[in-house]
């Protein structure tokens, strides 16, 4: 039975016109081009989800580990280099990784998590009192830098979010990560996509919706880009070379397309050494000004948008 069949949810966005994507598993707003899962998820972020193999993520695996200190270090650097300091507010901080690195760079951290499991992990690994919620922060209190890494896909209503509960937050800059559904990942893997998720994730943005959604809510866009992933492997040498299939054209996906979700993490993964490291080194080189040009067409997999008050000057 495809999702189209069964107990398709309301629009997510104003408008009453949907298309189906890949067969129902989706859908697509025929005028503000939003796409939604048909299904509306209600998945529940349990203590699995964040310490054990399946359909979560290992937060404490050598390679989450390895991989989330290349995009944060690589993130705060960035951020740092054009001016940013002071306090920084991460809103579903998870087990705290980003805001650890942040600490440990001199930043003032705070963070908000659900989950209760990872709240918890954040507040004894930060040494803070990590908030269930955003109402729990000091009344008043702004930070210089708020950031939503992979929230945003999972939000009901991203633009009321944005707009009541975290532009009231935002001092200077606001900076969101959400899977790029215009990838060229994304359009050649259709419901395969590592990072569709559709039993977690209630959006899928592409650089024009997140656009919109982030200057309906009252902010003032300042940059859109896309990143590609942080670890290079040889695995991920050759997935680029297969994702440049989607160039011809896009494919016909349906929701039988879409295989059981592994583990979003690589549970057996080492760092390489010896030979091996050598040869990721030099693919990584010859790959670089492909997986740049990806990176500017803006069809590499995370989309990353920077915003500001409306109003402010940075």
């Amino acid at each position: 039975m495809s999702a189209a069949a069964t107990n398709r949810p309301p629009p997510t966005c104003a408008h009453a016109q949907q298309a189906p994507v890949w067969g129902g598993l989706l859908s697509r707003c025929r005028e503000c081009g939003l796409v939604a899962t048909a299904h509306r998820p209600r998945f529940e972020y349990g203590e699995a989800y964040f310490v054990e193999e399946g359909t979560g993520y290992d937060f404490d695996s050598p390679f989450a580990r390895a991989f989330d200190a290349e995009r944060f270090e690589r993130e705060l650097g960035s951020l740092e280099a054009r001016g940013f300091s002071g306090s920084v507010l991460d809103v579903g901080c998870a087990v705290g990784t980003f805001l650890a690195h942040a600490k440990a760079r001199g930043w003032e951290v705070a963070g908000v998590e659900l989950s209760e499991f990872a709240r918890g992990e954040a507040s004894r690994r930060l040494g803070i009192d990590v908030k269930a919620s955003l109402r729990d922060l000091p009344t008043g209190r702004a930070y210089d830098v708020v950031t939503l890494h992979h929230v945003l896909e999972h939000v009901h209503d991203p633009t009321g979010f944005l707009a009541h509960e975290i532009a009231p937050r935002v001092g200077r800059l606001l900076l969101v990560e959400v899977p790029n559904f215009a990838s060229l990942a994304a359009q050649s893997e259709g419901p395969r996509w590592k990072d569709l998720r559709p039993e977690q994730h209630v959006h899928h943005f592409d650089p024009e919706t997140l656009r919109a959604t982030v200057a309906a809510a009252g902010f003032e866009v300042l940059r859109v880009h896309t990143l590609a992933e942080p670890m290079w492997s040889l695995p991920a040498a050759l997935r680029t070379l297969r994702m440049l299939r989607a160039l011809a054209g896009p494919r016909a996906f349906g929701p039988d397309d879409l295989p059981a979700q592994g583990p979003a993490n690589a549970p057996d993964w080492r760092p390489p050494q010896g030979l091996r490291r050598g040869i990721i080194a030099a693919s990584r080189i010859a790959m670089l000004p492909l997986v740049r040009w990806i990176e500017r067409t803006l069809r590499a997999e995370r989309l990353v948008l920077e915003a500001q008050p409306l109003g402010t000057r940075i």
